[in-house]
């Protein structure tokens, strides 16, 4: 080339790879769905291994955070997280060894003070001679509105050593009081098939509780190996699966025992109606028990039970996440319970292939699903679904599937657009953090089958992800905050044709892990909200209505009151 220097060629070329390199990187960023706040937020260091959820522990509107089971940080103006020490959490030998985290965290307001509780479980395995008994039970603390908590001993509940995997605060009786069930593990975990008992408390609304578990129906058979028997509970859920405004308890089991969707009577007593609609069984009516695929014991190893109207057709439907081991394959992976609906009997449809599910690196019988979760990711009116995969060392991540907006109930991969790679990931809880009207993301993460070298790589930390995309994307939210007793309550939101539902949960799967309980909707280009409709979960069942909600905005609502606009 002419007038053109070998130094000069040099020169253009690297200019123009910078300018290309430049440009990839600007489409990465571009594409970016979150990014990572965990160290200016404050809890990057933080070990997140016993858990994550967000509460609004101080009545000041914004979620805070309740990290490792015990761990309190107050939600500084959507910015950083500030860690309060509550010394009465700590054990009595707390100079000598390190704060006893707890193994999971229910959330609610169980004495009607306007302030939020929690309830910290532990896995008490006495059987275990390795087992380092530190004397902690299952405990209730009570809070002061201001991010601090007092422990409540005089409360009816069982204070005896117990496996507890998890907790689950709703009101079952819709007396406005919250009410307990707590998912207990083996007798002797690892030693033999018999459940302990999964207790039921009925809350009195004053921080008291009296066992209910023999009069609701819910005690089992001592026996392992029956449908009735009790079961080894990984995980609770509530939700009104049935639209018959009785909140429904659906309990996840592991080691191959059948799960239980426990249909609430409306009377006290509850009937499993797992059998009935397939909500206990595997896709192929299969049952197992580790070393035999002919053994009358169950089928699963279920860890979430995540429930949601994901297509937007009136009734819940649920996503189960389960861990599938590489010896195990009578087991069924995970997959979408589609809630065929009244005409059906409420009875699930098993779909395995609605979520695409690209296999492990390693072995593609290791399916690790510890969680999974539903938001909004873009605002586009449809909800996508998180899986939190963890437990192998073949580097299983956090994945984001995006419902495909076309009503066919289909999703599409979109972890690679994450913008972060969580390996390991362990619980998720969802809030939002800046109060910008999008959905943002807490995760932990376990060592559990690990290598040395990945345990290393990978510390057990707290990761927060900020929501990026709803703000590209230009489509509208709604977030509706519901004052008092509001567990169980269902909102409605019609946009057009389109008709979304959301309801108020006290916890979600193993460990309890708990999104805020804002009822977030987005509303994709559209200008108006058409309706609201908020069923309260009292008897016999309030229902307000609201017409032209216009979008953008932060409602609170109390019930018999006027849906009224805050201020961020």
């Amino acid at each position: 080339m002419p007038g053109i220097s070998l130094r000069g060629l040099c020169m253009v070329a690297c200019l123009s790879l910078s300018a290309a390199v430049f440009a990839e990187e600007t489409q990465k960023s571009a594409n970016q769905l979150f990014e990572d706040i965990s160290v200016q937020a404050g809890i990057k260091q933080e070990d997140g291994n016993g858990g994550v959820c967000f509460a609004d522990l101080n009545n000041d509107g914004r979620p805070d955070a309740i990290i490792n089971g015990g761990k309190i940080f107050l939600n500084e103006g959507g910015k950083r997280f500030a860690r309060i020490q509550v010394d009465s959490m700590l054990t009595p030998d707390d100079k000598a060894n390190p704060p006893v985290p707890g193994h999971g965290t229910a959330v609610g307001d169980v004495n009607n003070d306007g302030n939020l509780d929690f309830f910290a479980t532990f896995l008490i395995d006495l059987a275990n001679k390795d087992f380092k008994d530190h004397g902690r039970r299952n405990e209730l603390w009570l809070g002061d509105g201001k991010g601090g908590f007092v422990l409540r001993k005089d409360t009816g509940l069982s204070t005896d050593p117990q496996t507890t995997i998890t907790a689950c605060f709703f009101d079952y009786d819709g007396d406005g009081n919250l009410d307990l069930f707590v998912g207990n593990w083996f007798v002797k975990p690892w030693q033999g098939w018999e459940a302990m008992v999964s207790p039921l408390y009925r809350g009195h609304g004053d921080g008291t509780f009296e066992d209910v578990t023999e009069k609701a129906g819910l005690l089992g058979e001592a026996e392992a190996g029956k449908r009735a028997s009790r079961k080894p509970v990984f995980c609770a859920a509530h939700t009104d699966w049935n639209n018959d405004g009785f909140q429904d308890l659906l309990i996840g089991t592991y080691a191959g025992k059948w799960n239980a969707l426990w249909r609430n009577n409306g009377d006290g007593t509850f009937t499993d109606a797992g059998r009935e609609t397939g909500f206990d069984c595997d896709i192929h009516g299969r049952t197992y028990v580790f070393g035999s695929a002919d053994s009358p014991y169950g089928n699963t190893c279920t860890f979430e039970a995540a429930v949601a109207d994901y297509d937007c057709d009136g009734d819940m439907d649920c996503y189960q996440a389960t861990i599938r081991h590489w010896d195990n394959r009578v087991y069924d992976p995970s997959m979408m319970l589609v809630n065929k609906g009244k005409d059906a009997g409420f009875a699930f449809r098993r779909e395995l292939l609605l979520v695409p599910r690209p296999a492990p690196q390693i072995n593609a019988e290791n399916w690790g699903d510890l969680h999974a979760g539903w938001l909004d990711a873009d605002n586009d009116g449809w909800q996508d679904l998180v899986v939190a995969s963890s437990d192998y060392p073949d580097e299983q991540v956090l994945k984001l599937f995006r419902q495909i907006p076309d009503g066919s109930g289909a999703f599409e991969d979109w972890t690679p657009r994450l913008g972060f790679r969580w390996v390991n990931a362990s619980n998720i809880s969802f809030a939002d953090f800046d109060r910008d009207g999008a959905t943002d993301i807490m995760v932990s993460r376990n060592h559990m089958r690990l290598t040395p070298e990945q345990v290393k790589a990978y510390p057990l930390e707290t990761g927060l992800f900020r929501n990026l995309e709803c703000r590209r994307s230009g489509n509208g939210f709604l977030n509706i905050r519901l004052k008092g007793q509001a567990l169980g309550a269902r909102v409605t939101v019609v946009t057009g044709n389109h008709r979304q539902i959301r309801e108020v949960y006290g916890c979600l799967g193993i460990g309890s892990h708990r999104d805020d309980s804002d009822c977030r909707f987005g509303i994709g280009a559209a200008r108006i909200a058409d309706r609201v409709e908020v069923r309260w979960p009292d008897r016999p069942n309030t229902v307000q209505t609201f017409e032209k909600v216009e979008p953008n905005r932060f409602y609170v609502l109390s019930k018999g009151g006027k849906l009224e606009e805050v201020k961020q």
